[in-house]
């Protein structure tokens, strides 16, 4: 069989486009019903779980997270708070799903895109929810209050920041530091 160049490239192309397809099926099959391997949130490895067992070892880990308490310091002064107060809780089942849904919504495009990115450098989630904001303004406000009364200026919009990261992070810091403005 003698083929030309464009039929060469022709069947060069089937080639690839067969072994992509047959690669995504089998990566299909061996996360069907579980989390895509690769798929993190902070340490939690939550890749081959199935969303019930993701928000099982997360509502474990959450309920410690949200009642563990989270200080802000700077040399004898400290804003602490435990996420709860902020209306910050873990929100494990949404969490769990959103693991699953990695690789799953979206077009073929972002499908495609999600679980190659996953096999290779790992996707990183985020809980699910935040703190109330009006709740988060009011600790901000106390804690900058006291900082003012001390002589000490905070970079409030660093400290939001710094306050979502802090209630994210798991294991925590004991202290974190105190941003202050100049």
């Amino acid at each position: 069989m003698n083929l030309s160049a464009s039929g060469k490239a022709l069947l060069a192309l089937l080639v690839v486009i067969g072994v992509a397809a047959y690669i995504v099926v089998v990566d299909m099959g061996v996360s069907a019903g579980r989390i895509h391997a690769g798929v993190r949130l902070g340490t939690f490895d939550l890749g081959g779980l199935t969303e019930g067992e993701a928000a099982d070892l997360l509502e474990e880990q959450g309920g410690e997270m949200e009642t563990s308490p989270i200080v802000f310091s700077i040399e004898g002064f400290d804003c602490r708070f435990v996420p709860e107060e902020l209306g910050w809780g873990p929100q494990p089942f949404d969490t769990a799903a959103a693991a699953m849904a990695v690789g799953r919504d979206g077009g073929a495009g972002p499908v495609l895109a999600d679980r190659a990115r996953a096999w290779v450098s790992g996707i990183e989630i985020e809980w699910s929810g935040a703190p109330k904001p009006r709740a988060v303004n009011a600790w901000l406000d106390d804690c900058e209050e006291l900082a003012s009364a001390m002589g000490v200026t905070l970079d409030r919009a660093r400290l939001r920041h710094d306050l979502k990261e802090a209630i994210e992070t798991w294991p925590r810091p004991q202290v974190w530091p105190l941003p202050v403005g100049r």
